[in-house]
C-alpha cells in the first residue's frame, strides 16, 4: 500500500527522528517534510536521512506563526507536493507523533475500514468550538502571541465585544457560498480521491483561502470545511475510538494540555486501537516506541 506521510515541524526532536526512521524503512511509504522557514534546515539532513529516496524535504518553506494562515499555507504546500506522487493514503502529522501501529498493522487498519478519510468533526467526544467564530473576523496579531500579559488579555476581550466591527471583507463577500463550516482535529487521513478532489477546490477557488486569510486557528477548520462543501462520505465514523482521526490525545489527564505522553500511557495508547498518538518529550526513547507497537 502506497502511503505518503506529511510532516509539518519546527525543530528536531526524538519523535520526529524516530517516526521518520521507521516509516522511511518501508519503500512503499513517502515522507515529506515542510520545516519551518525560522529552522535551520541544515541540522535535519543527517538526522533524518536526506539521503533517502523516500524522504523529501519541500522546498516551498513557509515562516509558520502558531494559529495563523501560515499554519494552513504549510499544510497546502505539503498536498500540492503529495499530488507529484502516487499514492493511495494520505496522513498529516506533526513533529511529535509517533506511530501507535506497525506499518502492516496501519495497512490492515485502512483495509478494514475501507480506505474511509479519517479525520474528525468535533461530536460528543469534544467540547463544541463554533468554527465560524475562527472564520468570520479580522483577528488582531495580538491573538497569535503564545505568552500574553494583562494587557492583550484585556484587548481579547475588548476584541470579543466589538467583534461586530471586525467582520472580514471576504466573508461579506464570500462567506455565504458555502453552505456550512465544520471544526475538528487538524491531523488527518484522506485517501486519494479526497485529497485530489480538496485541493483541487481549493487550488482553484481563491475566495475560499481568501476566507481564511485573517481567520484564527482556522487549520481546523479549511479543510473539514471543503470536504464536507464537496459532499465527500467516505468519513470514519465510531464514536467506541476516542476520535474519528484515530489520533490518541489526552487533553484530560494534565498537566499539560495536550498531557506529553511517557511510559505510563503505553497501555492505554494500546489499547486505544489509534493509528498515532501525540504529543511526547523531545528525548523519547525508541524503546519506548518499540513497546507501544509490539
Amino acid at each position: 500500500m502506497k502511503k505518503i506521510f506529511c510532516i509539518t515541524c519546527h525543530k528536531i526532536s526524538n519523535a520526529l527522528s524516530i517516526t521518520v526512521e521507521y516509516l522511511s524503512s518501508f519503500s512503499e511509504n513517502t515522507i515529506l517534510i515542510h520545516v519551518d522557514k525560522k529552522s535551520k534546515i541544515e541540522g535535519f539532513y543527517n538526522l533524518l536521512h536526506f539521503n533517502k529516496d523516500n524522504v523529501v524535504f519541500i522546498p516551498d518553506r513557509i515562516d509558520v506563526t502558531w494559529g495563523t494562515y501560515s499554519q494552513i499555507q504549510a499544510s497546502l504546500n505539503l498536498f500540492n507536493k503529495a499530488l507529484e506522487y502516487d499514492f493511495d493514503y494520505l496522513f498529516l502529522l506533526s513533529g511529535d507523533d509517533i506511530p501507535c501501529m506497525s506499518n502492516e498493522q496501519i495497512n490492515v487498519q485502512l483495509n478494514t475500514i475501507g480506505f474511509y478519510n479519517l479525520i474528525h468533526y468535533q461530536d460528543g467526544r469534544n467540547s463544541f468550538v463554533d468554527p465560524i467564530s475562527r472564520v468570520k473576523y479580522v483577528y488582531p496579531d495580538f491573538f497569535f502571541l503564545r505568552n500574553i500579559g494583562i494587557k492583550h488579555r484585556l484587548y481579547k476581550r475588548l476584541f470579543f465585544l466589538l467583534k461586530f466591527l471586525f467582520v472580514s471583507k471576504s466573508f461579506k463577500r464570500n462567506g455565504d457560498k458555502i453552505d456550512g463550516y465544520f471544526k475538528g482535529t487538524n491531523w488527518f487521513g484522506l485517501n486519494r480521491e479526497t485529497t485530489i478532489a480538496m485541493m483541487l477546490f481549493i487550488n482553484n477557488n481563491e475566495w475560499y483561502r481568501e476566507l481564511y486569510y485573517k481567520s484564527c486557528c482556522a487549520d481546523e477548520v479549511i479543510f473539514h470545511t471543503a470536504i464536507k462543501h464537496l459532499g465527500r462520505e467516505d468519513i470514519f465514523h465510531d464514536e467506541n475510538y476516542i476520535n474519528d482521526a484515530l489520533r490518541y490525545i489526552d487533553w484530560v489527564s494534565g498537566p499539560e494540555y495536550p498531557k506529553i505522553l511517557n511510559e505510563e500511557d503505553v497501555d492505554k495508547i494500546k489499547k486505544s486501537n489509534c493509528i498515532f498518538a501525540r504529543k511526547f518529550p523531545h528525548d523519547i526513547a525508541s524503546e519506548l516506541f518499540y513497546k507501544i507497537i509490539e
